[in-house]
């Protein structure tokens, strides 16, 4: 196991921790709530399963209880929701000079807040909207213009409602694309749900001129070594979908005279699988035609833009997802969301919010999406 695989969840327990005591005790004095005796261990035991429902629904998750994994990423929401505004009250209350006092009228407004706010985070989360962008290559192809169809982290599991697949497809073909092109992250953890739950069919409806490419994110890792959802059979049920899987492949597009390179994931190493470097891809590849690089997670884009890639499309971060880290996610990529250029190199960085969701089913600050990329190339002389 690597250090970060063991300090991750340490760190994660520490702080929910920490959470668990100072949300237990401002709710005491917002709520005005004074127990003794089982009533106090009783409420402690609430608030800590509430602080650790998002740890507990990772746990349940490996063992396959969808309802239960359900139930407590619901339990997160709220969780997240309630922490959010008990800190502004508490903002609002240090400013004040604690002269905002816990009355009624707070309590009211704060249940109904809290509930107002994990409704309009759902509605994030579920309702995705269409982004476009506009790059110009400066190389010449075969064409003068394609449209890609970016779509990222679906997160395809037990809980995911076909009906909002079938409307995913419906928006998709829509655009009338010339690629479609899925940057990781599909599935959440397991294969079952795509082949079981109809959604290879809903993907097989998915329409373009030249085809879906579509690569590994860490999530299609995350089970790859149970039986029945092996890398290879994860490959071999997108390609029965019509999706053609990239990993680490370079391939020349004749027909439109572009280059398209599918990077394998950056945690791919810690399930024995030997990611090539893009370099080494880049040797495979013809610099004078335009270089689109399909990599989940947008890092080295400093590496990919002197190695003379012209457009990278990602996904990953999900913009963040929820304040406030969509703020960490800044610190941590430099295209953490959206357009990124070098002009002087003349690279792109494109990275979708996705799709889908992580664990808790709500965006704050943050919104699902469809990308619609319009490319132009340079005439040929």
């Amino acid at each position: 196991m690597a250090f970060v695989d063991l300090f991750t969840p340490l760190i994660a327990i520490f702080v929910s921790g920490l959470a668990t005591f100072y949300l237990g005790k401002r709710w005491q004095f917002w709520f005005d709530i004074k127990l003794t005796g089982c009533y106090r261990l009783m409420y402690w035991s609430l608030v800590a399963i509430a602080i650790y429902s998002l740890i507990i629904a990772r746990l349940a998750n490996n063992f396959a209880v969808p309802h239960l994994v359900l139930f407590f990423n619901c339990l997160a929401s709220v969780v997240i929701c309630a922490s959010l505004l008990i800190l502004l009250a508490d903002a609002i209350y240090l400013a004040s000079k604690k002269r905002f006092k816990p009355k009624l009228w707070f309590k009211i407004c704060y249940v109904v807040a809290v509930i107002s706010l994990c409704f309009y985070g759902y509605s994030m989360a579920v309702n995705p909207t269409i982004v476009h962008y506009h790059v110009n290559i400066n190389k010449s192809a075969n064409v003068d213009h394609l449209r890609f169809v970016h779509l990222s982290d679906i997160h395809l599991s037990e809980l995911t409602s076909p009906k909002r697949i079938e409307q995913m497809v419906e928006e998709v073909n829509q655009q009338q694309a010339d690629f479609i092109v899925i940057t990781g992250d599909t599935l959440d953890r397991r294969l079952a749900p795509f082949t079981q739950r109809g959604f290879a069919k809903q993907f097989q409806q998915l329409k373009s001129k030249y085809g879906t490419f579509v690569i590994f994110g860490n999530h299609e890792y995350y089970h790859s070594k149970h039986a029945d959802n092996h890398e290879q059979d994860i490959i071999d049920a997108f390609e029965q979908a019509n999706m053609k899987v990239l990993k680490d492949d370079v391939i020349y597009l004749d027909d439109v005279g572009i280059t398209l390179i599918g990077r394998d994931d950056l945690s791919s190493y810690r399930y024995h699988a030997k990611r090539a470097s893009l370099a080494d891809l880049m040797m495979f590849s013809d610099s004078n035609t335009p270089i689109i690089l399909l990599d989940h997670q947008p890092s080295n884009l400093d590496k990919a833009a002197n190695l003379g890639v012209d457009l990278m499309l990602s996904g990953h971060t999900h913009g963040g997802q929820i304040f406030p880290i969509n703020l960490v996610v800044d610190i941590m990529y430099k295209n953490p969301y959206g357009l990124y250029q070098d002009t002087i190199h003349h690279f792109t960085s494109i990275v979708s919010s996705g799709f889908g969701f992580g664990s808790p089913p709500i965006r704050l600050m943050t919104r699902g999406e469809i990308g619609v990329i319009d490319v132009t190339f340079n005439t040929k002389p």
